[in-house]
């Protein structure tokens, strides 16, 4: 009886052990599907490391075969037209990169020419060393450096306040906009008058009130805000980039070549590699004690595993390309480059696979083509329908919304009942709240404040 139950017990533990193998090798896979390629490549670089018996494979075989492939001509196309978007792509960033430079460089660049003593030099650098990205010094100045004098921190303050770009240093958006007519030499300007005193009207778009309280004709006065105002610069910091450029690899490529789209899975970063044959040949061998074959085993079945997961991850990358490429096919048409609302649960069913593993494949992931780099995230979109049954998608409709508040009247702007009444009038179903959302998601006014006053 005793023996038994040890049995049983035996039996249980190996279950257990057996299903935690694969609970592990299936949170891996999980883990290879969601990783990016830079990702990934590194990921696998690490796991061939730390297995004895992979190896990394720097042979050339592959281009051999293609090589000797009667398809070979076509597949030179795709990877020319492959090296092209790369090229692309990299060259992009490289001009991205080139051009950057940060707010503080510019500025500290421009404090040297302006200031001579070196320890005005180092108050300028702390209050620089402060300012925003907007290029507003948004905390008190004496916090800035509280052992010194104010009146001296306003000496050096108004000294930045003369760098380039224009407006820097400003505390609030009302000094900025004085600051850069100060350096237009319009301090005594009618603009200059209103910012000074009337700029909470002037947001809010109040020009019969301005007209009233300044004696001055509405046209007269729109004039001056479009022609001196308007062209101000709210955030003179933000053509400066202080963010680190991420590098962005496309895990797909999609292209035309001859009239015909093809898509290919990038594989370009990701190491191959094999079994070392001295290993095989000891186990075959059985040159080995039992607890040596008993390890080898293991990481054998761990680097076929490794090569099932990754070809699994591509494999699905691939056939999710091409039902974004079959149903968005009217987006990757230059004629119309319209989004067809698209959900992962669709493309799950279509695929037969769980809508959690399309989640995981898209995440973070790209995909090159003749239009741009574009997240495979954003080809999902939910939408609404019209009433003759065509799809919209949600992304569609706020460039529709877009471009019909760009070309109306603006003595007469639309309010967001009259612009949902005119998407009703055409077929598509909106109501108001909904394009109040829009418009904010667009950082467009509401009507009150588009009124052009004439």
């Amino acid at each position: 009886m005793h023996s038994v139950s040890i049995i049983q017990e035996n039996r249980t533990s190996l279950k257990q052990q057996q299903q935690l193998l694969i609970n592990l090798a299936m949170t891996q896979a999980f883990h290879v599907m969601q990783l990016p390629l830079l990702e990934l490549a590194e990921w696998l670089n690490g796991e061939i490391e730390s297995n004895p018996v992979l190896e990394i494979d720097l042979t050339k075989e592959t281009l051999k075969e293609s090589l000797n492939d009667p398809t070979a001509e076509s597949r030179i196309k795709r990877n020319k037209s492959q090296e092209a978007l790369e090229k692309g792509h990299k060259e992009q960033q490289e001009s991205a990169l080139a051009a950057s430079i940060s707010l503080y460089e510019h500025l500290m660049k421009q404090a040297p020419l302006a200031l001579e003593d070196r320890r005005d030099l180092n108050l300028a650098e702390l209050i620089i060393g402060n300012l925003n990205e907007k290029g507003f010094l948004d905390v008190p100045l004496q916090e800035v450096a509280p052992t010194v004098p104010l009146e001296t921190l306003e000496k050096i303050l108004k000294m930045i306040q003369t760098f380039d770009p224009p407006g820097v240093g400003a505390r609030n958006l009302q000094e900025c906009l004085a600051l850069q007519l100060i350096l237009k030499g319009k301090e005594n300007s009618l603009a200059a008058k209103l910012i000074a005193k009337h700029l909470d009207d002037l947001i809010l778009n109040r020009m019969p009130l301005l007209s009233q309280k300044l004696n001055i004709s509405i046209s007269a006065l729109t004039q001056i805000v479009e022609k001196e105002i308007a062209p101000l610069d709210l955030n003179p910091g933000s053509k400066f980039c202080t963010r680190s450029i991420a590098a962005i690899i496309p895990d797909l490529f999609f292209s035309a070549i001859e009239g015909k789209w093809e898509i290919q899975v990038n594989t370009s970063m990701l190491p191959d590699f094999h079994i070392v044959p001295i290993y095989l040949k000891a186990l075959k061998d059985n040159a080995l004690e039992s607890e040596e074959c008993d390890y080898l085993r293991r990481q054998f079945s761990s680097g076929r595993w490794l090569k099932k997961i990754v070809h699994k991850r591509n494999h699905t990358l691939y056939q999710i390309g091409a039902e974004i490429l079959k149903k968005q096919m009217p987006f990757f048409n230059a004629e119309t480059g319209i989004l067809i609302p698209m959900t992962m649960k669709e493309i799950a069913e279509d695929l037969g696979l769980n809508e959690s593993t399309i989640a995981r494949a898209v995440s973070n992931k790209y995909v090159a083509c003749p239009q741009g780099i574009f997240s495979l995230r954003s080809f999902f979109k939910q939408g609404i329908q019209k009433q003759n049954g065509e799809k919209i998608s949600n992304r569609t409709l706020r460039e529709m919304l877009a471009n019909t508040i760009e070309k109306e009247d603006k003595n007469k702007p639309l309010s967001d009942e009259d612009l949902a009444l005119h998407f009703r009038k055409r077929g598509i179903p909106c109501a108001r709240r909904t394009i109040a959302k829009y418009r904010s998601s667009l950082k467009i006014s509401p009507a009150c404040k588009r009124k052009r006053w004439t």
